[in-house]
């Protein structure tokens, strides 16, 4: 086909995260480490397949913050990096520090040529982004545990946003559910 521009398929941003059965993703002091207690053989090794399948991760300062404190060192090194921050303006590791317009940044990353885009966390990014319409897929693994109180998974309200199963599976004792994002406006 010639003189045809090759069509370039557009890259996803995908938030992928863990929650408790009863809609947390960290304890209210933003701990994880009632995840770290859960066991799951089959859950880390779809964690590694979509790690995989990925080559930039955006995050807030908070989550950037949480990862450095759990892992030692940045934990994504092989990855594009960046985070979201007006406080935070440099750091010690690969991380692109971007301050201003988050869903105009990310829908440039979007536009540009790589693999899908993980949105690691940050309730209040996720939010904007929703609105937004810039995320694509949310993958959330439940995990066994009941937490009674927490961090959730969006920041504030949200008007109502249509998702779509896109598949449901078991991981061990997990239960990982995909949804593509209703509303997504690209």
């Amino acid at each position: 086909m010639t003189g045809e521009k090759e069509k370039v398929p557009k890259r996803r941003v995908i938030l992928q995260i863990a929650q408790s059965l009863d809609g947390f993703i960290a304890e209210r002091n933003g701990s994880t480490e009632w995840l770290t207690k859960l066991d799951s053989t089959e859950a880390d090794n779809a964690y590694q397949r979509f790690y995989a399948s990925i080559d930039t991760v955006i995050m807030g300062r908070k989550t950037y913050q949480r990862a450095l404190k759990l892992a030692g060192s940045y934990p994504y090194q092989d990855k594009q990096s960046y985070v979201f921050s007006t406080t935070l303006h440099d750091t010690d590791d690969p991380t692109t520090v971007v301050a201003g317009n988050v869903a105009g940044f990310v829908q440039s990353l979007k536009e540009k040529k790589g693999k899908d885009i993980w949105l690691v966390g940050g309730a209040d990014i996720f939010t904007d982004l929703l609105q937004a319409g810039l995320i694509d897929e949310i993958m959330v693994t439940v995990a066994p545990v009941l937490l009674g109180d927490g961090v959730s998974l969006v920041s504030h309200d949200l008007p109502d946003i249509p998702l779509t199963l896109k598949e449901g599976r078991q991981l061990g004792q997990f239960i990982q559910l995909t949804y593509t994002v209703g509303n997504v406006k690209n």
